[in-house]
């Protein structure tokens, strides 16, 4: 009588120690469980199945009898830390300097060939050209920024 009651204090002990392993720490393999509880993978899986008949245990053993998965799942209690995403490095670069170049180039030739148009005199024409050509290289410069900025790998 007092060796089968060592026999079921035993079992129900082994059985709620197996129980907080499923539930608290969330251990899933027969093997770790018989390591843990110090018995057989057999009767982890006895002792699985019991429990799983009283509803103690919610869950499923996989179909080679190496696993058991709990079907409640409960979310961690782990704060949630709010991630920055962060926007590709060819998506930051301002492209609004080049911009403002190239349409001050645009407006100096622009201006250049309306001198040239409206003057008569080979020293205003001349001056209405040197114009043109400083245009075309503030132009040629904006542009070259706007070339810097990096294409999506």
């Amino acid at each position: 009588m007092c060796e089968s009651l060592r026999i079921v204090s035993f079992v129900t002990g082994k059985k709620s120690d197996l129980i907080e392993l499923v539930n608290k720490e969330n251990v899933s393999a027969i093997r770790i469980m018989a390591d843990r509880l110090d018995i057989e993978p057999d009767e982890v899986r006895t002792l699985i199945e019991e429990s799983l008949s009283e509803g103690t245990l919610v869950g499923s053993m996989t179909e080679d009898g190496e696993r058991f998965f709990k079907t409640e799942f409960k979310l961690s209690d782990a704060p949630v830390i709010p991630s920055e995403v962060k926007a590709p490095e060819f998506l930051e670069f301002d492209i609004r300097p080049g911009i403002a170049i190239s349409i001050i180039g645009f407006v100096t030739i622009v201006f250049g060939i309306f001198i040239n148009t409206i003057t008569m005199d080979i020293i205003e024409q001349d001056f209405g050209a040197i114009v043109v050509f400083v245009g075309i290289i503030i132009l040629f410069s904006g542009l070259f920024c706007l070339s810097r900025r990096k294409t999506p790998a």
